[in-house]
């Protein structure tokens, strides 16, 4: 009888003994949330704005709302650049340049993994054609890689007068949008701007700055290279590209801002763009690996806005970024 207590007692001993190792196991393993290393990526994350868009607007409305928070506390380092709300790509372009250069300087590290929305897509392509040993990789979400048909619109549909006053009107909003970042003396280009995204405008930037991940046709499966590499001063550096992007207009009715949206979809639809997220066609938006590009998104539920509002049965912006950050961490990135 004795000896079986003992057995018992033994054996309850080492049943605990075996769950208290659970916990050790785990934090010395792989990608357990509780470690906080799941998005800890070997290069730094810099966030792109796109077209009106800032880092942080009145030290409390985040223009990726919750996102770099959600990264930073999985592991990543995480950081927003800061363009010119409304400015032609070439001076947008040249910004960031500098400030991933900046951003390198402070974390030490060689290269960034760029992830841009709307605009920043291009200027964040211009900025990896000319420096691409400062970036290990370029996501995209809702790229107009192919242009945009509204600012076709915008050009060719409205009389010069109205014209010059929304691009009157688009500085002056800039520099609002600028001022409330905490930035007064950034310049703004709204007409350089909607020149960018015109079909003529687009192409000529995609000859200036060509890129393997842009899929060369228009057929909704065409794909671009998922990777390119560049030689600088004889040493190869390699880009990886991804993308995003949603294809629905309005998400939530509360959201005011979501009404927008089909009025933009309607200009889109007049030049013959039939699926997009309300401003970027999905075709136009690929960039080397699509990771997916039907999300019940908006154009700026694709960065968590207007402050999380959309359709309840979407993904969750930040969980999908999340995962990409995971993604990148896997494949050395």
């Amino acid at each position: 009888m004795k000896n079986f207590y003992k057995k018992r007692i033994v054996g309850v001993i080492a049943s605990f003994l075996f769950l208290a190792t659970i916990p050790l196991v785990a934090m010395a393993g792989g990608d357990n949330n509780d470690e906080k290393t799941y998005c800890k990526t070997k290069y730094p994350i810099l966030l792109v704005h796109g077209v009106m868009g800032f880092d942080e607007l009145a030290g409390m409305v985040e223009y990726w709302y919750g996102m770099p928070d959600k990264l930073v506390e999985d592991g990543a380092t995480v950081r927003s650049a800061k363009l010119s709300a409304q400015a032609n790509n070439d001076l947008r372009a040249n910004q960031l340049i500098e400030q991933i250069e900046e951003y390198l300087a402070d974390t030490g590290k060689s290269k960034v993994n760029l992830i841009a929305h709307s605009h920043g897509s291009t200027t964040s392509r211009q900025a990896s054609y000319m420096r691409p040993e400062l970036v290990a990789s370029l996501t995209t979400i809702a790229g107009p890689h192919k242009g945009s048909p509204v600012a076709d619109f915008a050009s060719e549909e409205l009389p010069p007068t109205i014209q010059g006053i929304g691009f009157a009107v688009g500085d002056i909003i800039g520099m609002i949008i600028d001022l409330f970042s905490g930035y007064e003396s950034l310049d703004q280009d709204t007409e350089g701007l909607v020149a960018h995204f015109t079909a003529e405008g687009n192409a000529e930037f995609n000859a200036k700055y060509p890129c393997a991940g842009v899929p060369d046709s228009n057929d909704p499966n065409a794909r671009g290279a998922d990777r390119e590499t560049f030689i600088v001063n004889g040493k190869a550096h390699t880009v990886r590209y991804y993308s995003w992007t949603g294809n629905k207009q309005i998400t939530h009715y509360l959201d005011p801002v979501d009404y927008v949206w089909p009025v933009l979809h309607a200009i889109n639809k007049h030049y013959g763009m039939y699926e997009d997220d309300g401003f970027v066609g999905v075709t136009g938006s690929h960039l080397g690996i699509v990771i997916n590009d039907s999300f019940k998104w908006n154009h700026i539920d694709e960065t968590n806005q207007t402050l999380g509002l959309r359709d309840s049965s979407s993904a969750d912006p930040k969980s999908i970024l999340r995962q990409h950050a995971n993604r990148l961490k896997n494949v050395g990135l």
